[in-house]
């Protein structure tokens, strides 16, 4: 899980910390930065993935542009040669990565990284490079490493490696940014699913689908077999499984092969597995609905069931725009679904749930979904300073005790103090001094 980053010369984020929960939600006006800072967390696993090219980027959800873009550039100040991302994650362990780069170069590449891990209270250095040369467990490699690829990525194979350290980046060397596309879900374009099982627009829905139900059923006969209680897998699958039922209309959702009774002409690959749901108003004869002819919602909140639960989805991923093509209603049920999976996935251990994830929204009644007094949901305010620079705050009640806010809210909830201005930045600096 990662606790906390320092955010120096990326982007719009000309420097901010920030101490994360579980479940984080960024919110703010419109180009504050939000998804600049899902793209900062997004770099830190690209230094410990693959590495730095386009396609490695592009892997994680980050928008590829030229590697000078990614350094802050402010008037008045100096053009920075580098920008820096310092990590501190569960266990004790902690990444530093700072990425150079000069005008017309293609790529970014490393100018130093290090990783270290507190053993009995003391620091101890796992790997590190500069100009001066490369360490890893005290072996030089200053010859042999790829300027624009990890330490880690080059070397995760080493038996010396700590395996606290080992289990962290490769856990958060997984992690992406997902933001799903209409069309995409629907079928009526195709893609390579560059992040397993569902890209990261839903080029893989049909497939991710079927596998999870596969694996849910796998569960369920198991457990028959064994007359055994439900596993911790099996009730978060299922909780995940009940979100397509938000809505009121879908009774269930499954895969066909090539049924002609789903298949539109406007769909890429009509041999292809369809993805569908039973509307449980309809004809028994007619009451399945194709993904092409179902509501966008729909389609919405069964990826992000899938991401949510699915086995071979990313323990720690961001999604942009968690309100997408929902009404605030089903937003704020969404959003409550997301908190529980990822409180049964941590507390349970389990193979299936995310562990920890990062949000966007745009929507008030996301926010009514969150406990502020839980400090493993966290909500921030993203705006600009007067210089132009994103600032992070996170928001936190002005009382200690939990029964003193609704005193302090005057009954109203988060949802209605956003509205109203009261959360200073929220609606961006014109609309928020209006409304003050």
């Amino acid at each position: 899980m990662l606790r906390k980053l320092k955010i120096s010369r990326f982007k719009s984020v000309r420097e901010a910390t920030l101490e994360f929960g579980r479940v984080n939600i960024f919110i703010g006006g419109n180009g504050t930065g939000k998804s600049n800072i899902l793209e900062a967390i997004g770099m830190v696993s690209a230094c410990l993935g693959r590495g730095l090219g386009d396609s490695d980027i592009s892997g994680k959800g980050i928008r590829v542009t030229p590697p000078e873009l990614a350094k802050s550039s402010f008037k008045g100040s100096d053009l920075p040669k580098t920008l820096k991302l310092e990590a501190g994650f569960s266990g004790g362990v902690a990444y530093v990565a700072e990425l150079e780069s000069s005008e017309g170069e293609p790529l970014l590449r490393f100018f130093s990284e290090s990783a270290t891990h507190l053993c009995s209270d003391a620091k101890v250095n796992v790997f590190g490079r500069s100009h001066r040369g490369s360490k890893v467990m005290g072996v030089s490699l200053a010859d042999r490493l790829d300027g624009h690829r990890g330490i880690w990525d080059q070397n995760k194979g080493s038996k010396d490696m700590p395996e606290i350290v080992a289990d962290v980046f490769d856990e958060f060397s997984k992690y992406v940014i997902f933001l799903p596309q209409a069309d995409l879900l629907r079928g009526r374009h195709s893609g390579r699913v560059d992040a397993p099982p569902i890209g990261l627009r839903g080029e893989g829905l049909p497939n991710a689908v079927a596998s999870f139900l596969e694996e849910l059923e796998r569960l369920k006969e198991m457990e028959r077999k064994s007359q055994g209680s439900a596993s911790p897998d099996r009730l978060i699958m299922e909780e995940c499984e009940e979100m397509v039922r938000l809505l009121g209309w879908a009774k269930s959702f499954g895969v066909h092969i090539g049924d002609p009774r789903l298949t539109s002409r406007d769909m890429t690959e009509n041999s292809s597995r369809i993805v569908y749901f039973e509307d449980m108003f309809m004809h028994a004869q007619r009451n399945l609905l194709s993904a092409y002819d179902s509501s966008e919602g729909t389609l919405f909140l069964l990826f992000a069931a899938i991401i949510l639960a699915h086995p071979g989805a990313p323990k720690i991923f961001a999604l942009d725009n968690v309100d997408n093509a929902l009404n605030p209603s089903v937003t704020r049920k969404l959003v409550e679904k997301i908190i529980s999976i990822v409180n049964m996935s941590s507390e349970h251990g389990a193979r299936s749930g995310a562990k920890q994830v990062f949000l966007t929204t745009q929507n008030p009644t996301a926010l009514d979904a969150f406990d502020l007094f839980d400090d493993d949901q966290r909500i921030f305010v993203v705006r600009r300073d007067d210089k132009g620079h994103t600032t992070i705050n996170r928001l936190e009640p002005r009382c200690r005790k939990r029964e003193e806010w609704p005193i302090l809210a005057n009954g109203r909830n988060l949802s209605q103090l956003w509205l109203d201005g009261k959360i200073s930045g929220a609606l961006g600096p014109k609309e928020a001094e209006k409304m003050q």
